[in-house]
């Protein structure tokens, strides 16, 4: 065997650990790269995005993926996005002050308020 077929079988080898030691976030993501993605609508709202963002540490993939499921309108809601004043606004009274009293300061409905705070990260 010479020099060459040793750094390939090395090479084939250390990828095979690799892939043996991905998470299953790691094989979800590289899964979707892999294949088109399957939703009717593939474009991702900036709510959407946003709370992908804001939860994909703090989340497993089965509780993103059952908080997607459990939003079957979450893409085509018609509210405006949050304003940087509203999310200072609702991380100052978070914890503090009752849901429907914050929702109530920004004149905005509170199921609304709800799905914004669990984008923002934080426990309703």
């Amino acid at each position: 065997m010479d020099r060459e077929d040793v750094k390939d079988e090395l090479v084939e080898e250390a990828k095979r650990v690799i892939d043996e030691q991905m998470t299953h976030r790691e094989k979800m993501e590289k899964a979707s790269m892999e294949k088109p993605d399957e939703r009717s609508n593939p474009e991702w709202s900036e709510q959407e995005v946003e709370f992908l963002k804001n939860n994909r540490n703090s989340m497993s993939n089965e509780e993103l993926e059952e908080f997607m499921k459990g939003e079957k309108d979450f893409q085509h809601d018609d509210w405006a996005p949050f304003s940087r004043t509203e999310e200072r606004y609702i991380i100052q009274s978070y914890g503090t002050t009752s849901t429907e009293k914050i929702a109530e300061g920004l004149d905005r409905d509170v199921e609304q308020l709800k799905k914004k705070i669990r984008m923002m990260g934080l426990e309703v």
